[in-house]
């Protein structure tokens, strides 16, 4: 069998224990005995526990968000039909893992608040800033000051709906509450957009609250993009047609960023683009060393 195969297979056994008895209570040594492997075996293909650990959850948000990116690809629906339909996806998904997903809230409930796994902070990035994309396309660029406001509205209510859907003999549907959501986001949306009130959170700020270390929240790409795209917007000698170019560079790299399989050419030519332009070229070249985590599938590599 081969290495990365045999991975899947300990990560799949791994998840069961941890299902049943929390990932604290489960040993190394039982894995691998449940695998039918050494524990010296074990201990080549993860170097620890918490390595293991990590590959889980990791495993179990790419089995819930690989959908998701598929329905991002999906050029039938509206966004806002797109958005309902992740929603959907999102849930059933989640109810497909609930024995597993029950015992991780458990713990990460009776864990240390003040410093969250680093698993869970590098998966929560990544999906607001396409929480971010998919709310411009529903209700356009004027919603964007308020993404952390959104996402919380959206975060609260998709963590009460999962309560709920996990409880035996729960009437509630992935479908219902799916459209339940969009229609609330749809009467917050117009909320704001009416009053315009200060933002209280915005989508930088919950990044970097989200992130345990400040260094790594400032030089997270998501974050870098958005500096640069401030910055474009301050220059005053670009004509329309390189700022046309600098906002579709921009927008190229956000997809690749956030896509099962980050393209490596399509992200350095896209970085090329930004580094020719003078007043940019400084935070090009920070964006290119941080980047580059990412050029490997999302989430799958080790920071």
């Amino acid at each position: 069998m081969k290495s990365a195969d045999r991975k899947i297979e300990i990560i799949k056994t791994a998840m069961e224990l941890f299902a049943q008895k929390g990932a604290s209570s489960t040993s190394m040594q039982e894995i691998a005995e449940r695998c039918g492997i050494s524990k010296g075996s074990l201990y080549l293909l993860f170097k620890s526990k918490e390595e293991l650990e990590e590959s889980v959850y990791l495993h179990c948000f790419r089995k819930i968000r690989d959908p998701l990116l598929a329905l991002e690809q999906e050029t039938s629906l509206s966004p806002k039909d797109k958005l309902r339909s992740q929603v959907e996806a999102l849930l059933t998904h989640m109810y497909e893992l609930r024995e597993f997903l029950q015992r991780v809230v458990r713990d990460i409930a009776e864990s240390d608040p003040s410093e969250p796994p680093a698993w869970l902070c590098r998966v929560f990035v990544p999906l607001i800033r396409q929480f971010e994309r998919r709310l411009e396309s529903v209700y356009g660029s004027d919603i964007l000051p308020y993404t952390g406001e959104l996402w919380m509205l959206a975060q609260g209510m998709i963590e009460s709906y999962i309560r709920v859907i996990f409880h035996p003999g729960s009437p509630l549907t992935p479908a219902q509450s799916a459209d339940h959501l969009i229609r609330t986001l749809d009467i917050a949306a117009a909320g704001l957009l009416a009053s315009r009130p200060d933002p209280l959170l915005s989508a930088d700020m919950l990044t970097s609250l989200i992130s345990t270390d400040e260094d790594d929240a400032r030089s997270n790409p998501f974050h870098l993009i958005r500096q640069i795209k401030e910055a474009a917007a301050g220059l005053p000698d670009l004509t329309p047609e390189a700022r046309g170019d600098i906002r579709e560079s921009l927008s190229i790299l956000e997809s690749e960023l956030l896509s099962v399989q980050p393209r490596r050419a399509i992200i350095k030519g896209m970085l090329l683009n930004l580094q020719s332009c003078p007043g940019l070229s400084t935070l090009a070249s920070e964006l290119e060393i941080h980047i580059t985590p990412y050029e490997s599938p999302i989430l799958s590599k080790r920071r």
